[in-house]
């Protein structure tokens, strides 16, 4: 009986547990955001090969077990996962798919969606490139990413002159050349084109560029370990697609000319200008006499009987006027690409020529491109890509600029017979006609260039790939220089001809051996990556400069034809990096998502035991919508949170460390031991064996977010950057023979926040308006200085800066313009010795007398925000988009303002011309600008010039020709428009460009727009 009960136990159990593994009819509707029923939706259950689809009313039903995941799919709209709870009814809603998270970006060794991202990644796409239609790539980024501030340095054609800094500056650097723009602290990004580590990346046309990927939080570069540390600047070139041959072709052609040029006095306003310079100086001499005015200035004491005779005449020469002239700007890129599903090419041929406003300002450059990815079997992969620049830039004379500011406008450009006037008057005897540089002034740069790449990727197993890419950079440049008989620097004398060459030949490598295991299960997913590298940088360059010249003919070809020989150098530097590098991305559910790097570099740039260390980083995300809870609201379309925390490096390159600059060297000199001279032989610098890597820890906070069915979607980030053993070079007092050592100085901090977001504004019909805005601000500061150090004072570019504990790095540190001294505070101005007319400054400590203590800081050479705005509207057929590029809160010492308000105002005879301000006089008691010929002490207080700016990139309108047409014609696509850059800037700063306010008017050029009209046709 016993035995009978258990086997009736036995099989009612049997029976249930048969009943419950029983699958239970699902029935269902599917709908859209606007509750509309969806046909053709996939209905798959998770792990498994059934599946349904919605019939023409979104309905569906399937056979499922409890605890089963239905899967639903469809085109344009977010693929869900629904847990199956029991019940015969499940409805679901889908939402449309975020394009943004589908988008695939480059991480460094690797891809991953845009939803899978666990770092801080700015993108910048083709359409966003050649939408701006720039001649050079950095152009391109300007405005364009949060946290990234691009100062445009130089606006020579084919310049190049960028600062690029990425989340502020992270160290402290105070060399700075004219060609820099003054100073800005912190140190350019490193840039990686298609694998290939490069310094810049001015030999690119952008057109050839498919995408740029900004890595910018600790997590994000660290898989770059210390060539990471200000950021990571990833671009790939295009490549070819899989399809039949495709033929594209876009171009541009313009003109530009220049703007936001600064008044300054004609002929009439000259004389009047020199009279009250004279006045100027007559109350300096005479200690404030008030009864010496204009009117009694006899102006033949000042200027010769020529220049008297050209005042009489009315004559008012307008020098910069005579310079100027309209510049072409053109480009012409051709692509090709096509290929199978085991082998797919492409090809692209480009040119550009940019030249400027002056004459002999010009800048060609071609530019050929080739890639080749094949499978040479289901195992092997071979991939090559290769780009070549061959460019010749012309910069013209560096004088004619500021010779055509200086020269008094009563000179002559001209003689009777229509030749031109080398001095402008008999009087000048060293600023000459700036019509003549263009004859007799050359620098040229020519350079050709070659990046490659060539990838060999063997996939051993199921989910394991080894990939071993050699990446050389190989460049040449020529400089050459030639200094004419009727140049400003000759003057006429054949003994002053100079030529000048200078050769530099560059190499370098990144060869790169790369193991990838990608492994899925269930909810569980793992992307681990390995990579083994190393870099190698070697440069030489031989400079030769040749004076004496008894022609022009042979310009800087025929270093021989020069008599005296003032120069002969050359130079040679070589480095290595060594690294390894491991990264874990894993993901649980595909909503946990976690990546663990860590690198481990050795250079060679630094002291003997301290050339490794190790930079190790994490960072986590979650992405919030996959959640059940967030599938019952409707505020939020996307949301994911992001934590990161890392840490990189920098091996002095940043601070001016050169290679071999951490040791002691022998340098050449020699001494006369009675009549002889003596070869001898000196340390060059002190070497620190102590002097180890710079570090760069951060913590990032990020939040990608979606509203409104993704109508509105961005991301905010929030960082915390620390910088710890700052390398500085440290100057020490001469007498004990050494100039300085490097060392590591201090620590400091960045603190930021940047927003990024994109909106559409309206979408019906035919019309469509989208906006993307981006905001970012940075705090910094200088934590500390060791050695007990509270400060360190310096000056470039002659503005005054300081590196102070509590203060921003660089800050501008100088007196503080109060106005000017008026005709009713003589006595005041006397105590401080002082007197009317001249700039007054702050008494900042209060104690009745200016002395250095009385400077302070004035403000800060890096923007307290920066933002950018892009909109673009579309109707039918037309397209009208415009940018905004915005910067403020930073302030320079204007080149512009110490030049030319007033040179030699204390030397009536030889004033210059100059900026036509609101100076005062007695007559005219302005608080804006001293009196000519009365500056005072601390004239060059007015010099400081805030340069926030708002300026608008580009307005383009463009039309697309209808497919009815282009059918008749076969062409695939043709868009024709036409744009117009740079049309207006918005700025307080009266000089010449806020953006380069800080740069020495030597070399310098003009702000410009551009008119262009352009095409793109495909095939």
């Amino acid at each position: 009986m016993e035995k009978l009960k258990l086997l009736l136990v036995v099989f009612f159990i049997g029976f249930s547990i048969n009943s419950w593994s029983q699958k239970t009819q699902v029935t269902g509707e599917v709908t859209d955001q606007n509750k509309l029923s969806i046909p053709g939706v996939n209905v798959v259950i998770k792990g498994s090969k059934v599946g349904v689809s919605t019939d023409i009313n979104g309905k569906y039903q399937i056979n499922a077990n409890t605890g089963d995941v239905l899967v639903f799919s469809y085109a344009g709209l977010q693929t869900i996962e629904v847990a199956y709870k029991g019940g015969a009814t499940l409805n679901v809603s889908m939402k449309e798919e975020n394009e943004q998270l589908k988008e695939v970006v480059v991480i460094g060794y690797g891809k991953v969606k845009r939803a899978d991202v666990t770092g801080s990644v700015s993108s910048i796409k083709a359409e966003q490139i050649e939408q701006s239609n720039k001649v050079d790539a950095i152009s391109a980024i300007q405005g364009q990413a949060a946290g990234v501030v691009v100062q445009r340095t130089d606006n020579k054609p084919g310049s190049g002159g960028f600062n690029i800094r990425i989340r502020g500056a992270s160290t402290i650097n105070s060399n700075a050349t004219a060609a820099s723009g003054g100073f800005n602290p912190g140190q350019n990004p490193l840039f990686i084109v298609d694998g290939i580590f490069v310094d810049d990346i001015s030999f690119l046309n952008p057109a050839d560029i498919s995408r740029m990927d900004i890595l910018k939080d600790a997590s994000a570069t660290a898989v770059y370990g210390s060539r990471g540390s200000n950021g990571v600047v990833i671009i790939e070139t295009k490549r070819g697609k899989k399809g039949d041959l495709k033929i594209e072709y876009s171009n541009y052609v313009g003109f530009k000319q220049a703007y936001h040029m600064p008044d300054i006095w004609n002929g009439a306003e000259y004389v009047d200008f020199l009279k009250d310079v004279v006045v100027g100086n007559e109350f300096v001499k005479t200690n404030g006499n008030l009864d010496y005015r204009a009117s009694d200035v006899v102006l033949s004491n000042y200027l010769d009987a020529e220049e008297l005779q050209n005042v009489a005449d009315g004559v008012s020469t307008d020098w910069v006027g005579l310079m100027l002239k309209n510049g072409l700007q053109t480009n012409h890129t051709l692509n090709l690409s096509g290929g199978t599903d085991a082998t797919v090419y492409g090809l692209g041929l480009a040119y550009t020529k940019d030249e400027g406003t002056i004459e002999g300002e010009d800048f060609n450059r071609f530019n050929i491109r080739g890639s080749l990815k094949s499978d040479l079997s289901k195992w092997l992969n071979l991939s090559v890509s290769n780009y070549i620049t061959s460019a010749i830039q012309n910069t013209g004379s560096w004088e004619a600029f500021r010779s055509a500011y200086r020269l008094k406008p009563i000179g002559r450009a001209y003689n009777d017979d229509g030749s031109l006037r080398f001095f402008p008057t008999t009087k000048e005897t060293q600023i000459t006609n700036p019509l003549f540089e263009a004859d007799n002034q050359t620098r040229e740069t020519r350079f050709l260039q070659y990046i490659g790449d060539i990838a060999l990727q063997i996939k051993p197993a199921e989910g394991f790939t080894f990939t071993t890419k050699f990446s050389p950079n190989i460049k040449y440049s020529r400089y050459g220089e030639y200094r004419g008989l009727y140049s400003k620097d000759v003057v006429g004398q054949p003994t002053l001809r100079t030529a000048t060459v200078n050769n530099a030949n560059y190499f370098s490598y990144s060869w790169d051996n790369i193991f990838n295991y990608k492994f899925t299960k269930g909810n569980h997913a793992i992307d681990a990556i390995g990579v083994i590298s190393r870099f190698m940088e070697r440069k030489e360059g031989y400079n030769n400069t040749v004076k004496n010249f008894t022609t022009d003919a042979f310009e800087f070809y025929n270093l021989d034809a020069g008599l005296n020989i003032t120069n002969v150098a050359s130079d040679f530097s070589k480095q290595t990096l060594e690294s390894y590098t491991g990264r874990i991305n894993y993901g649980f559910m595909d909503k946990y998502l976690l990546t663990v790097t860590g690198r481990y570099d050795g250079s060679s740039m630094l002291s003997a035991k301290n050339k490794w260390a190790f930079f190790p980083s994490a960072a986590f995300a979650w992405k919030m919508m996959d959640e059940n809870f967030m599938q019952k609201q409707n505020v939020l379309s996307n949301a994911k949170l992001r934590l990161s925390y890392g840490q990189t490096g920098n091996n002095g390159q940043g601070g001016g460390l050169a290679p071999l600059a951490s040791e002691s060297l022998l340098g050449a000199s020699a001494t006369n031991i009675g009549d002889s001279a003596i070869s001898t032989a000196y340390l060059t610098g002190l070497a620190n064996e102590n002097l180890t890597w710079e570090k760069t820890t951060e913590l990032n906070f990020g939040f990608d977010f979606g509203f409104l069915n993704n109508k509105i979607t961005g991301s905010i980030d929030v960082y915390n950057r620390k910088n710890t053993n700052i390398i500085f070079f440290t100057p020490i007092p001469l007498v004990t023979g050494f100039s300085g050592t490097f060392n590591n100085v201090g620590e400091s901090t960045n603190k930021g926040i940047e927003l990024g977001l994109n909106t559409v504004n309206i979408d019906k019909g035919d019309f469509k308006w989208t906006t993307n805005f981006n905001f970012s601000s940075n705090k910094n500061n200088l934590d500390k200085l060791y050695g007990g150090q509270s400060e360190i004072i310096f000056n470039v570019q002659g503005t005054n800066l300081i590196h102070k504990v509590g203060e921003s790095i660089g800050s501008v540190y100088d007196y503080e313009a109060a106005g000017i001294w008026q005709l009713d505070q003589v006595a005041e101005a006397a105590s401080f010795g002082q007197r009317p007319g001249q700039v007054r400054v702050t008494d900042v400590n209060g104690d009745g007398k200016i002395t250095p203590l009385d400077r302070k800081i004035i403000g800060q050479v890096t923007p307290k925000w920066t933002g950018g705005i892009t909109s673009t509207m579309n109707y039918k057929n037309f397209d009208f988009s415009f940018f905004v590029n915005i910067s403020q809160g930073n302030m320079y010492k204007s080149n512009f303002h110490s030049n030319f308000t007033w040179a030699w105002q204390d030397t009536p005879t030889r004033t210059f011309n100059g900026y036509n301000v609101d100076y005062w006089t007695p007559e005219n008691q302005s608080n804006d600008w001293h009196q000519p010929g009365n500056g005072g002490t601390y004239a060059s207080a007015l010099y400081y010039k805030d340069v926030s700016f708002v300026k608008v990139g580009y307005i383009t309108l463009g039309y697309k020709i209808p497919a009815p047409v282009l059918e008749k014609l076969k062409i695939a696509s043709l868009r024709v428009y036409g744009t117009v850059q740079n049309p207006f800037v918005f700025s307080k700063y009266d000089g010449w460009d806020p953006e380069n306010a800080g740069r020495d008017q030597f070399g310098a050029a003009f702000m410009s727009r551009t008119f262009m009209t352009g095409l793109n046709l495909s095939f």
